[in-house]
C-alpha cells in the first residue's frame, strides 16, 4: 500500500497554553491518505479505483468522512465522485481527495490503450503520374483516445483511391509508426487520396492531393478521326498532344511534330504536315492538306526525340467542285409540258473525280432552241441537285433535244438526247376502271387460251363528276413487254408464258391508273389451276382466296395433288398477309398445313371423274402489314384426267399477286 501524508496544520500544545490536555501527548496535523489497490499505472480508457482515509489532529481515523475528488489534468485522466479514475491520454497527473481544508493526493500514470485505428501524420505530396511521391506518407497506430501505441507492431497496407499504386505498399510499424519510402501513383491526372489499412484497425485516409502528368513519353491525336475534303486545308481538324506514359497531356512547348499519310487508292499527296506544340503541349495543323481519291487513309504522327509514334485514320471526301456530271439522266422520250419522270439529277465532282459534297450551289438546266421550266435546283450536303419538276415548255418544237446542267466555276454536263413530243392537250380522266369484261368489273384477271392469245380488256374513264368520258387521254403500257404487249387502243397480245400487269394510265397524271393481270399459259389445252380473288387489290383487313381447277379440253378430272404457299407466318412481323383458316369445298378434298404456318398440302380424290370447274379449297386471310405486296405460289404435283392417265407437264401453275394497300 502506498501512503501519502499531508500535514496542513501544526501546533505544539504546551501545558502553559492552558487547558486540561495531557502535556505529554502533543496534537498532530489532520491528514488524508489516498491509496490504490495495486499499480497506479493504467491504460488509456482503463479504470482505477482509488480510496481515501481521514485522520484527525490526534491521529485517530475519522468515521464516514465525505471526500471531493479532482484531477490535476483532466486531459490525462478523469476521476468520478466515487474515486474511479479513467485514463485518457498518455502522461502522469495527480488525483486529489479533499475533505474540508484537508487534502490528500496520489500520482497516476496513463499508458496507451489497445490499437484502434490508423492515422496519417505526414500527408503525401508532390505526385506526378509514374513518379515517386516527393513527400512520402507516415502512418501511426493510435488507440481509441488518439494515443500513439508505441508497442504496436502491425503491417500497414497502402492503396490509392483510383489509378495504380506502385512501390513498397506494405510496411511494418516500428514503435507504432509506419514510414513509406517509395510510393508511386500512376493514372490520369486529378485528385487522389491514399488509404491505409491493417486488419481490424480503422482505416487511415490521407488528405486529397493532385496527381499531375508524368514525364513526356509519347504523342497522340486529339478528338475523333478527322474528315477532310480532298485538296482543301483541314484548318484545326487535325490536333496532336504531347502525353506521358499514362496518356495524360504534358504541357511542353516548342516540340516539332510531323504527320505522314499512307494508304488509299490512287495517288495521294499531302502538305502542311508539320507543326510545333504550344505551351500546353498541343499542336494544330492549319495548313494540313490531302489530295486524292475519296476513302480511308492512315496517319502516322511523330515527334522529335519521341520514340513511340501515334497511328490514326483520316476519312478523305470530295474536294471543291470543278465540274457537273449527270447522276440520273433524262427519260428517252418526254412530252412538252410534262415533268420528267423519274426526276433527273446531277452531282458535283472535284478535280480528281470524287463526288464533291458542296451544299447550297445552284445548278441551272438549259437547252438549245427550247425553254425549260423549273430549271434550277440547289445541291444538298452530298453535292447532288435534283430537278423534280423539270419540263420542256409547251411551245417546244417536237424533236430531239439535249439539256446542259451548269453551276458557277464548274464545267457543265450534257444529258443524253431526249425525244420531245408535242404537248398532250387531251382531256384527262379523274378515274380509270379496267376489267376482263364490262359484265363483271370485279374480274381483273385475263387468261389467254394460248400463249400468243389476243384480248382487249374493258376500259371506262370518268370525269370529276363521275360521268363517262372519251378515253383519248388514256395510254396503255405493259409492265413486262417480253410477256405481253399492248397497243394504243388497249389490245393485248401474248408473247411468252408467264404473267404481268397491263396498265391504263392518264397520259399526264400517273396517279390516275388501273390495271389487269394477264396470264399466258404454257398450253392451251391442259387444265389450269386458278386462284379466284374478289379483287387483287384488297381494301379490307380480311379477304378470301378460292383455289379451283378448270379443264379446258372438256375432259373430266379424276384427282389432283397440289401445294399452296404464301409469303409469311404469324411469327414474321414483315409478312404482308397470313392465312388464318381454310375450308375444303368439294367431296374428296383433304388439306393439311405442311409446317403449321405458311404452306398447305391439298389432295383431291373423288369417287368418280368430275366435269367442269372444281372448287378445291378456300383460304381465309388477314392483312398483317400494309403497303406491301407478295405472291401466293401454287405448285401442282399431279393432275389425273378421267382416263386415269397421269398428266403433269400440260398443267399450268398460276401465282396470283396479292397487294395489300
Amino acid at each position: 500500500m502506498v501512503r501519502w501524508i499531508v500535514a496542513v496544520a501544526a501546533c505544539t500544545i504546551l501545558s502553559a497554553c492552558g487547558g486540561g490536555g495531557d502535556p505529554a501527548t502533543p496534537d498532530v496535523v489532520p491528514t488524508i491518505t489516498v491509496t490504490a489497490a495495486g499499480s497506479t499505472s493504467i491504460a488509456s480508457g482503463g479504470g482505477l479505483q482509488l480510496a481515501a482515509t481521514l485522520t484527525d489532529n490526534r491521529g485517530r481515523p475519522v468515521s464516514g468522512p465525505t471526500f471531493t475528488w479532482s484531477s490535476a489534468d483532466a486531459t490525462i485522466a478523469t476521476v468520478a465522485p466515487t474515486g474511479l479514475v479513467v485514463g485518457v491520454k498518455s502522461g502522469t497527473t495527480s488525483i486529489s481527495a479533499a475533505s474540508g481544508s484537508t487534502t490528500g493526493s496520489i500520482a497516476v500514470t496513463v499508458t496507451p490503450g489497445a490499437p484502434a485505428r490508423l492515422v496519417v501524420t505526414t500527408q503525401p505530396a508532390g505526385a506526378a503520374s509514374g513518379g515517386v511521391l516527393v513527400t512520402q506518407p507516415v502512418v501511426e497506430v493510435r488507440d481509441i483516445s488518439d494515443n500513439l501505441v508505441t508497442n504496436a507492431t502491425v503491417s500497414v497496407q497502402a492503396a490509392v483511391s483510383s489509378g495504380t499504386l506502385f512501390g513498397t505498399t506494405v510496411v511494418t510499424t516500428q514503435q507504432g509508426i509506419a514510414r513509406f519510402t517509395d510510393l508511386r501513383v500512376a493514372g490520369t491526372v486529378g485528385t487522389r487520396a491514399l488509404v491505409f489499412s491493417s486488419g481490424s484497425l480503422a482505416n487511415g485516409v490521407s488528405g486529397n492531393f493532385e496527381l499531375a502528368a508524368g514525364p513526356l513519353a509519347t504523342v497522340g491525336f486529339v478528338g475523333a478521326a478527322p474528315r477532310l475534303r480532298s485538296g482543301i486545308a483541314g484548318g484545326a481538324s487535325v490536333v496532336a498532344q504531347l502525353r506521358d506514359a499514362d496518356g495524360n497531356s504534358v504541357a511542353r512547348g516548342g516540340r516539332q511534330l510531323s504527320i505522314t499519310v499512307t494508304g488509299g487508292s490512287g495517288t495521294t499527296t499531302s502538305s502542311g504536315t508539320t507543326a510545333v506544340t504550344d505551351g500546353q503541349g498541343r499542336a494544330t495543323f492549319p495548313a494540313f492538306t490531302v489530295t486524292g481519291l475519296a476513302g480511308q487513309r492512315t496517319l502516322t504522327l511523330r515527334g522529335d526525340s519521341i520514340t513511340p509514334v501515334a497511328v490514326g485514320t483520316l476519312t478523305l471526301v470530295g474536294g471543291a467542285p470543278t465540274r457537273v456530271v449527270v447522276d440520273r439522266d433524262l427519260p428517252a422520250s418526254i412530252e412538252a409540258g410534262e415533268a420528267m419522270t423519274p426526276a433527273p439529277s446531277v452531282r458535283l465532282v472535284d478535280s480528281v473525280g470524287n463526288f464533291a459534297p458542296e451544299a447550297g450551289l445552284t445548278v441551272t438546266a438549259t437547252s438549245a432552241s427550247a425553254t425549260l421550266t423549273s430549271a434550277t435546283a440547289v445541291t444538298d450536303t452530298a453535292g447532288r441537285a435534283t430537278f423534280p419538276s423539270l419540263a420542256f415548255a409547251n411551245a417546244t418544237t417536237p424533236g430531239a433535244r439535249t439539256v446542259q446542267f451548269s453551276a458557277t466555276n464548274t464545267t457543265a454536263a450534257q444529258s443524253r438526247s431526249v425525244d420531245v413530243s408535242a404537248a398532250d392537250l387531251r382531256p384527262q380522266p379523274t378515274t380509270i376502271l379496267t376489267a376482263a369484261s364490262g359484265a363483271d368489273t370485279l374480274q381483273r384477271t385475263i387468261e389467254f387460251p394460248t400463249t400468243t392469245g389476243v384480248f382487249t380488256p374493258f376500259l371506262v374513264a370518268r370525269d370529276a363528276l363521275g360521268q363517262p368520258m372519251p378515253t383519248a387521254g388514256v395510254r396503255w403500257f405493259s409492265r413486262d413487254p417480253t410477256r405481253v404487249t399492248v397497243s394504243a387502243n388497249g389490245q393485248i397480245t401474248g408473247l411468252l408464258p408467264g404473267r404481268t400487269f397491263v396498265v391504263a394510265q392518264a397520259s399526264r397524271s400517273t396517279a390516275v391508273a388501273d390495271s389487269v393481270l394477264v396470264f399466258t399459259p404454257k398450253s392451251g389445252t391442259g387444265a389450269i389451276v386458278r386462284a379466284t380473288l374478289p379483287s387483287y387489290r384488297i381494301t379490307t383487313d380480311t379477304f378470301s382466296i378460292t383455289i379451283e381447277i378448270a379443264p379446258r379440253d372438256g375432259r373430266p378430272l379424276g384427282g389432283a395433288d397440289l401445294e399452296i404457299a404464301w409469303p409469311g407466318s404469324r411469327s414474321n412481323p414483315f409478312s404482308p398477309f397470313i392465312v388464318e383458316a381454310f375450308t375444303t369445298l368439294s367431296t374428296g378434298v383433304q388439306a393439311a398445313q405442311a409446317d403449321f404456318q405458311d404452306a398447305l398440302r391439298v389432295t383431291w380424290a373423288p369417287t368418280a371423274p368430275v366435269s367442269g370447274r372444281v372448287a378445291i379449297v378456300r383460304l381465309r386471310c388477314r392483312v398483317n402489314r400494309r403497303n406491301a405486296g407478295n405472291q401466293m405460289v401454287i405448285t401442282l404435283n399431279q393432275l389425273l384426267q378421267g382416263d386415269l392417265t397421269d398428266i403433269t407437264s400440260a398443267a399450268s401453275v398460276f401465282n396470283p399477286v396479292v397487294i395489300i394497300p
